[in-house]
């Protein structure tokens, strides 16, 4: 029943969105919520680092901010450090949500953390962001700068953060520092395909996130509020998967200069779902073994037939994709992916009934062919967001859940490969 509702409530949801594309996707079809209702751990991200991992988590409690901790392990997530708080005296983490997550990224001891705050000026909420270092591997930590340089205090979001192999920070976000028409007016004159009124732009730190680079704009029109997915490779290369304006599928571009310089953006399954709608879903990357062997995952609601979330991979740098091999059924949707030693690891929530579940499915011949999916999360929770990281002992699925009537909380789990299936 599931699998053939969904897209129908999405057209609804598409609908409310053209009216306010930053309205939030909290119910089956994107039901509008009230994000700072949301309590427990409301933002969560991770970032592996050789044998280390390191885990960022906004939490909210009633009547409060959003507040930033930070966790350490050393044994692959099995175990943890004691929580340290990231940001204290800052401007908070809010609006915080699950797809609007704080950042984190780490080479070595220097640690990097990058949030959005509060805004007054923007009618969604959005302010200026925020961000914090270390250099003792998160053991202590000092106030950043904004590494906006347009002098904005509002809609600076969908951040992401990434370190490469010479210890170089790179930062992506959306703003909309360009002069755009309202989402009205986009559905207003849909032939003249104005501004959709945010960009992707860019940055970079060269001294563990204490100063950041001028901004450069990897492209100025982009969908308004989809995260953003940077992926580092070895001799200066740097991928970004984002959600593109028109069409709105996915886009990459790439650097091969450390972000000096970026490509003309080439579209990651071109489904041609033209739609002006904000569907709050952005897309994961892996490297592979070769050079220029590139693996993403990404969504679609065009139509009943193409609904749902694809796995692709590119043998030349994502300049070619391979036809998008669907992951799970219609109802999945929010996805990641990592390489863990031989094994591609996929992860994805769906809709099911009673809420969303975690899945999960692997490949050990670089996506020739999967597993069947399988449920990670239990069936008294309604669990979300998953993000995959490869680390020293394997690929670890985290994510966030909540138990009915209860606070959402942080979990993960180790994934045991199996062969895949031919």
């Amino acid at each position: 029943m599931i699998k053939t509702i969904l897209p129908l409530l999405f057209c609804f949801t598409a609908m409310a969105f053209a009216a306010d594309p930053h309205a939030g996707h909290g119910g089956a079809g994107g039901a509008k919520t009230d994000r700072k209702s949301e309590q427990g751990v409301v933002s969560l991200d991770v970032a592996a680092d050789g044998d280390r991992v390191h885990l960022l988590l906004g939490t909210r409690s009633t009547g409060k901010s959003s507040a930033l901790t930070y966790l350490t392990s050393r044994d692959g997530g099995e175990t943890w450090s004691d929580p340290i708080v990231v940001g204290a005296g800052q401007p908070a983490p809010e609006p915080a949500h699950r797809g609007m997550d704080a950042q984190i990224a780490a080479r070595g001891d220097r640690v990097v953390a990058v949030w959005t705050t509060e805004g007054k000026e923007d009618r969604f909420g959005r302010g200026p962001m925020a961000s914090a270092f270390s250099a003792d591997g998160g053991k202590t930590w000092r106030a950043g700068p904004n590494p906006a340089d347009d002098g904005s205090a509002a809609g600076h979001a969908f951040i992401d953060v990434a370190a490469d192999d010479q210890g170089t920070f790179h930062l992506v976000w959306l703003d909309g520092r360009e002069a755009a028409p309202t989402p009205a007016a986009i559905l207003a004159s849909p032939t003249t395909r104005p501004n959709a009124g945010k960009g992707l732009r860019y940055a970079r730190s060269t001294d563990g996130g204490a100063t950041w680079s001028a901004n450069a704009t990897i492209d100025p029109q982009t969908c308004e509020c989809c995260w953003n997915t940077l992926l580092t490779a070895p001799g200066g290369r740097i991928y970004v998967l984002y959600r593109d304006a028109f069409p709105r599928d996915m886009a990459l571009a790439r650097s091969d200069d450390a972000g000096l310089t970026w490509s003309k953006p080439t579209p990651v399954g071109a489904f041609g779902w033209d739609v002006a709608a904000c569907p709050h879903v952005g897309g994961g990357l892996a490297l592979g073994d070769d050079p220029g062997d590139l693996f993403a995952t990404v969504w679609t609601a065009k139509d009943n037939d193409e609904h749902g979330a694809y796995t692709l991979n590119s043998r030349d740098a994502g300049a070619m994709w391979t036809a998008p091999r669907q992951l799970g059924n219609s109802a999945s949707w929010h996805t990641d992916l990592s390489f863990a030693g031989d094994h591609l690891v996929a992860a994805w929530d769906a809709y099911v009934e009673g809420g969303s579940a975690v899945f999960e499915s692997s490949s050990d011949n670089g996506g020739g062919t999967w597993t069947s999916p399988r449920r990670l999360s239990s069936t008294n929770v309604s669990a979300t967001h998953p993000r995959v990281v490869a680390t020293s002992s394997g690929a670890r699925v985290f994510w966030t859940e909540r138990e009915s009537g209860k606070e959402s909380r942080w979990t993960s789990k180790k994934v045991i490969f199996v062969r895949t299936e031919k």
